[in-house]
């Protein structure tokens, strides 16, 4: 076993840097220079007769359980949202965050996001010129809930498509003798 601290000519001791394990592939006394350094669980890597470079994505969810017992999901990121970790280093932990799915908008270190979604502002705009789009509800869950209403002087107001705008001259002309 190369890997063993009493073979002379094999791994040196400490060849495997801090998270990882010495491997030897064949035990073969005849066959050396076989051995690699494999990083230890969760992380991920290994480098045949030398130190590993090791990376641990927080976000995958094999890793979940043993990263984040209490989170569900992906480590944590709730529905409508993605998991990222920035920083893949396994010295580097509780670096992830969750973004909201497009055409939601919200980020959120190490938790789920609040996602918001205007439907007012998130493409083309729904209400034609001459019209403002209010959009109460921003909850990515509840869509088609924006109205359009008719700018002044005009009157009128729809929910979910364009408004019906009506312009009454007598009311633009508070007053007019010919009305």
């Amino acid at each position: 076993d190369e890997c063993a601290a009493a073979c002379g000519s094999c791994a040196p001791a400490g060849a495997c840097g801090a998270g990882q394990t010495c491997h030897d592939l064949d035990t073969d006394p005849a066959k050396t220079s076989n051995w690699e350094c494999r990083c230890d669980a969760p992380a991920t890597g290994s480098r045949g007769l030398g130190s590993a470079t090791c990376f641990l994505d927080e976000c995958d969810s094999t890793h979940g359980a043993v990263l984040c017992p209490t989170c569900v999901g992906a480590p944590g990121c709730g529905d409508g949202q993605t998991c990222t970790d920035a920083v893949v280093d396994p010295a580097s932990l509780r670096d992830w965050a969750c973004t909201c799915n497009q055409p939601a908008q919200g980020t959120a270190a190490t938790g789920p996001a609040t996602c918001v979604l205007d439907e007012c502002t998130a493409g083309a705009p729904p209400c034609p010129a001459g019209q403002t789009c209010a959009d109460s509800d921003t909850d990515p869950a509840k869509t088609q809930d924006w109205v359009c209403t008719c700018d002044a002087p005009a009157t009128g107001m729809r929910g979910g498509a364009a408004a019906d705008c009506v312009l009454d001259e007598c009311v633009k002309h508070a007053g007019c003798v010919t009305c």
